[in-house]
């Protein structure tokens, strides 16, 4: 086997359960690297087209990639992907921690769920020996009493647990899957798939070691990714300082900070809610994952007002914005407390903010009142209103029943043109970044195979922060409110993007182009001994975006979804630092669909396209899937 793979999957079967072990093909080790790449390959190949993601045909699938466990900085994530019950769309969720790590050391490189357990269930890797339990006594628990319980029965509090909250078991469709207390594998619904297969927990412990193809050229690679990491500016001092919040001033200056639902781009309480304040309220120390350099979390306990005793992981920049700005929200206690919420019911921060932004709006609009809230009075700014429509949501009570199922579902239900004030794409919400503030964010929200997602194509380090790469083909300026030529560059980036989520390491490593291609094409050389450059890369890059692309399409996604929010593209901002802008987005989409190389009627990637890239089954699949004319 490869250097970095620890060169086995384990294929859980609920329906029985059994568990068996499988190798890994070595072409699909080249051509979709780990991770998010061999996450695609196998949903395409085994989830049938419109299969309920909620059944027992739907895949839940945990994966780490070659850089995984080894000692490149944050190499201590993994994947986790499946199709969405939120969006019908493919959907990879990440995490970090040390699960990930951890699972490779236990001697496999990820994990495939398939069936439906009759009764709840959780499952211990034990150095490779694979072990079911009855999980009833865990079913209803939270994710924090839900770690410490299992660590207790099996005698091992150094144990790395991945699970579900209440959220996942009611099926929630934005669910998410927990690990290592508080780390989150979050978007898309993840979790209310590992609850419809009654699958609680899984928990590893490992000691086998990981190899590289060629040590001397391995560490040489690996020092220059740590001098890398700790002498950029964002790596190695403001994320380390202050966290990714850190940022949020800078964001609410450009006009690019959502709030109160995407009415506007700037928020008046932005330096009450952002990492300098956290700093200094209520930071007690930092954290990493597995072998991280940045240490972006933060480590927080409240021992004031209303919500003291809030203590463990800070929010992040898209918990806060979602439970701040979004919510008109400037009590950074409350959002710490409602991000607190989130992870012990297992619930997507972003998903919940933002639903319940949108709820608010409603409210203040007179679209909808107390009688569908109950009494909840959800006026911007109303924490208390705020934190309880959490658990209301992660327990399908009362008017949370409405919103668990996402905006546009909940939109459907509510009528009254509701739908007009919904911020997603393909029915996910979008996350901390106002689109009429950066262009290139706009277009990557609308084209994005998961959904409204704003670290695909991480444009905003471009336009609102000033850095570049190089080696992407991104020019020495350019206007982030401007349109016109974004598309080549954002392709390079979503591509660039995906293949460092195959690897797998931390996005932050490149979100300001820390770590260009040409870096970890040559780590990922030395360490595994296929020979990559930074254009391989990219093309591996490509070839997972278009089989991702191709699954959608299979499913009926076409160019009509690749749409923006109605405010989006016809309200202008109105007022602040990027006043009177909105999103003009066809003739961005048509450039765009050029620089891929896709049809630009339907959206979809052409069979030459799909050919060039060795995916000429999905292209046969594409043609069977044309409406007849």
């Amino acid at each position: 086997m490869r250097g970095g793979y620890a060169g086995k999957v384990l294929r859980l079967d609920l329906d029985g359960p059994s568990y068996r072990v499988e190798r890994p093909r070595e072409e699909d080790l080249e051509r979709f690297i780990g991770g998010e790449g061999l996450c695609i390959k196998y949903l395409y190949d085994e989830v049938p087209p419109h299969a309920d993601p909620l059944g027992p045909e739907n895949r839940l699938i945990f994966m780490t990639g070659p850089l995984t466990g080894t000692l490149a900085p944050t190499s201590g994530r993994h994947c986790v992907a499946t199709k969405s019950p939120l969006t019908g769309c493919q959907t990879t969720a990440h995490a970090g921690g040390s699960w990930g790590a951890e699972l490779k050391f236990a001697g496999y490189d990820g994990i495939i769920v398939e069936g439906k357990s009759k009764s709840p269930v959780y499952v211990f890797i034990d150095d490779g020996d694979v072990h079911f339990y009855d999980a009833s006594g865990l079913w209803g628990k939270d994710t924090l009493r839900t770690d410490t319980l299992i660590k207790k029965e099996l005698n091992d509090d150094k144990l790395s647990i991945t699970y579900i909250g209440p959220a996942g078991e009611n099926l929630v469709k934005y669910a998410t899957v927990m690990n290592d207390q508080q780390r989150s594998a979050s978007r898309g619904g993840p979790g209310a798939v590992m609850g419809s297969k009654k699958l609680k927990a899984i928990a590893v412990r490992g000691t086998q070691d990981i190899r590289a193809a060629s040590p001397g050229r391995y560490f040489k690679s690996m020092n220059e990714l740590l001098d890398t990491c700790y002498g950029h500016v964002v790596t190695g001092s403001l994320f380390p300082s202050y966290g990714v919040t850190g940022i949020i001033g800078l964001m609410n200056e450009k006009g690019a900070l959502p709030t109160r639902n995407h009415q506007t781009g700037n928020f008046e309480g932005a330096d009450r809610i952002s990492g300098q304040a956290m700093a200094s309220a209520m930071l007690k120390k930092t954290r990493g994952c597995f072998c991280c350099t940045i240490h972006c979390t933060r480590v927080i306990d409240i021992p004031y007002g209303p919500y003291h005793g809030t203590r463990g992981k800070g929010p992040d920049y898209d918990s806060t914005v979602a439970f701040g700005s979004q919510c008109g929200n400037d009590s950074l206690e409350a959002a710490a407390h409602a991000n607190l919420l989130c992870d012990m019911y297992g619930l997507d921060t972003v998903s919940a903010g933002a639903t319940i932004a949108w709820a608010m709006e409603l409210y203040e609009r007179g679209i909808i009142g107390d009688d569908e809230t109950r009494g909840v009075r959800l006026k911007w700014g109303d924490h208390e209103a705020m934190t309880s429509m959490v658990h209301k949501i992660a327990t399908r009570s009362e008017f949370g029943a409405v919103l668990a199922d996402g905006i546009e579902e909940a939109a459907k239900r509510v009528g009254r043109g509701s739908e007009r004030y919904a911020q997603s794409v393909k029915n996910l919400d979008l996350p901390g970044i106002e689109a009429r503030g950066s262009k290139g964010m706009a277009l990557g929200y609308a084209t994005d195979n998961r959904g409204g997602d704003n670290l695909r194509p991480f444009a905003a380090a471009a336009e609102c922060m000033g850095f570049r790469s190089k080696e992407l083909g991104m020019p020495e300026s350019f206007d982030a409110l401007g349109e016109a030529d974004k598309a080549r560059w954002v392709v390079q980036c979503q591509n660039y993007s995906v293949a460092v989520n195959s690897l797998v390491v931390c996005m932050f490593t490149i979100i300001a182009f820390t770590v260009e291609p040409g870096q970890y094409a040559r780590h990922l050389s030395a360490l595994t001994g296929m020979e990559y450059d930074k254009d391989r890369l990219l093309e591996a890059g490509e070839r997972i975006w278009n089989l991702q692309r191709a699954f959608n399409a299979r499913e009926g996604f076409s160019r009509r979804d690749d749409r923006l929010p109605y405010r989006l593209t016809s309200e202008p901002v109105p007022d602040g630092p990027t006043k009177g802008s909105v999103v003009h987005l066809e003739k961005m989409l048509d450039e765009y669909y050029e620089a891929r190389g896709w049809d630009k009627e339907t959206g979809w990637p052409t069979r030459e396209k799909l050919a060039a890239l060795g995916l000429e089954y999905a292209a046969n699949d594409l043609e069977k899937s044309l409406p007849a004319t």
